[in-house]
């Protein structure tokens, strides 16, 4: 439920989804465990009824009632359609924003696996496409480069694993940090990757050629969170010491050292995407918002009782409002006008029954401001921004979801969501959520409490659509010159890494 603090654009409402995959181009202007088993489920969900259309303003869910019965909605329900395990827990997931059915899975089991997502008679199943095998620990997050050339896993044994997405394999080993890895953030616009450590340190490297660019020293603790800002010119991390550092990428040097920031340990950050300031999260129960340019902590966002796991800017659409949530282990969501940081709204549909985890906005302009959680509840929770309504409940998992990543697409016109976890209790599972748009076609699959997925209509294999050729060209951050042999594939071909073209590395190649 939400509780309204104020009023803004008219709210969204919401309805279900599908699946698709969509294409994804580069801004030229930075460019340079062991799996036990795989399961799916091939009952068909029952037929849905439709909805009326609602208007050029409305975008949508379809809603549960109009494809399961409420006798089959319980605790027993598994709204997936299909999912892979591990060993042990799943801490991190990815899906290759280029190639929707390409999936990424890290465990506790010390493992991380590519997966296929592929659509079969009807059904979505997965199979293990490649196990990347080196790592001697955890392996606590998984990504893919921007452009779904790359795939990069970290693991807490102080090491980060650059991987071909198309084939598994193995492009470079990352190696500098001497304790655990917490962290990793691929360059919004090329192939460099960030990396925060337990050693006080972050590291930056250039993936495709294993090079050290720099390392960013000045913490006294851990660098537990991080993120770029200014569209990728600034480096800014947070840390167990309470402090926040705005470095210069180029230098390695802090522009700012803010310290005390908070009271606790630092554990959640994100830029705006337009405006010179970040938001941390700590453990202390509050929000901050920091101006990078000067170094000041301009407010502190209040309302929070417990440590706040996750910060965030939507994705709005041009000329609509531009959301920030917070989400804290206290079971709450705090929805805040980014323009002025007035509370729109509170959502507790996590509230005494679970903290929030993390969260993250949908990709796009059209559902930009709708988001979705994942909890220690054992679900996850697709919301309204705009009214703080939840649309949709994902069940299925027994243990706490870690951990989510979305992938919003198209098939034969139709908007369709994937979404992907990952949790304590050994698996990864796959929804899918049919959504409307005003003046189209409702959605015909959504989600079923039986695993069924039905496609009616749709091509096979149209679940996840090749990846266009890369091209790495143009200014920005660019590749340093090699001095040893370059393992990254020479052509650009869908699924393979795109050789990086540029000068060398040097200060002033570096984005300022």
């Amino acid at each position: 439920m939400a509780q309204e603090q104020g009023r803004g654009d008219e709210a969204m409402e919401v309805v279900g989804w599908d699946g698709g995959a969509e294409g994804q181009e580069l801004d030229t202007e930075f460019q340079t465990g062991d799996c036990l088993e795989v399961e799916f489920e091939d009952d068909e969900a029952p037929d849905d009824d439709g909805v009326d259309d609602m208007g050029d303003e409305e975008v949508g869910v379809i809603p549960e009632s109009e494809i399961y019965s409420d006798e089959e909605v319980g605790a027993t329900t598994d709204d997936a359609l299909a999912k892979v395990v591990h060993e042990d827990s799943v801490l991190s997931v990815a899906i290759c924003p280029t190639d929707r059915s390409i999936l990424l899975t890290g465990g506790q089991d010390d493992s991380a696996v590519l997966w296929s997502i592929e659509e079969k008679d009807g059904s979505l199943r997965c199979s293990q496409r490649c196990r990347l095998q080196g790592h001697t620990d955890s392996v606590v997050e998984v990504a893919f480069s921007t452009d779904g050339a790359y795939a990069a896993t970290a693991s807490y044994d102080g090491t980060v694993r650059i991987w071909n997405s198309g084939d598994g394999s193995l492009v470079q080993h990352l190696e500098g940090p001497s304790k655990e890895i917490e962290w990793i953030l691929w360059h919004p616009k090329g192939h460099a990757i960030l990396a925060g450590s337990n050693d006080t340190m972050a590291w930056m490297w250039w993936a495709p050629s294993g090079k050290v660019m720099q390392i960013f020293a000045g913490h006294a603790a851990g660098v537990t969170c991080g993120c770029w800002g200014l569209g990728g010119k600034v480096v800014v991390t947070g840390s167990e010491d309470h402090g926040v550092i705005v470095w210069n990428p180029r230098a390695g040097t802090p522009q700012h050292h803010i310290r005390e920031v908070h009271e606790s340990s630092i554990i959640s950050i994100c830029s705006h995407p337009e405006s010179p300031i970040v938001v941390t999260g700590a453990e202390d129960a509050t929000a901050k918002i920091l101006q990078i340019e000067t170094g000041k902590v301009l407010e502190p966002l209040p309302g929070h009782i417990d440590s706040v796991e996750a910060v965030a800017f939507s994705n709005a659409p041009p000329k609509s409002t531009l959301l920030l949530a917070t989400g804290s282990m206290d079971g709450t969501v705090q929805i805040w006008d980014a323009k002025s940081m007035d509370l729109r709204c509170t959502i507790k549909d996590h509230f005494e029954k679970g903290g929030i985890v993390k969260l993250k906005w949908l990709p796009g302009s059209t559902f930009g401001n709708w988001f979705c959680t994942c909890s220690t509840d054992k679900t996850l929770r697709l919301f309204n921004g705009l009214s703080g309504d939840c649309q949709r409940t994902l069940q299925g998992h027994s243990e706490t979801v870690l951990g989510l990543d979305l992938s919003l697409g198209e098939v034969n016109g139709k908007p369709q969501l994937v979404v992907a976890s990952a949790s304590e209790d050994r698996s990864s599972r796959i929804f899918v959520v049919a959504l409307w748009t005003a003046g189209a076609e409702v959605a015909t699959c959504g989600v079923s409490p039986t695993g069924g997925y039905s496609l009616p209509g749709l091509p096979t294999a149209s679940y996840g659509l090749p990846s266009p050729a890369l091209q790495a060209t143009g200014a920005g951050l660019e590749a340093p010159k090699e001095t040893s042999q370059q393992t990254a594939t020479p052509t650009a071909s869908p699924g393979e890494p795109a050789t990086p073209a540029g000068p060398g590395l040097s200060p002033s190649s570096m984005p300022v």
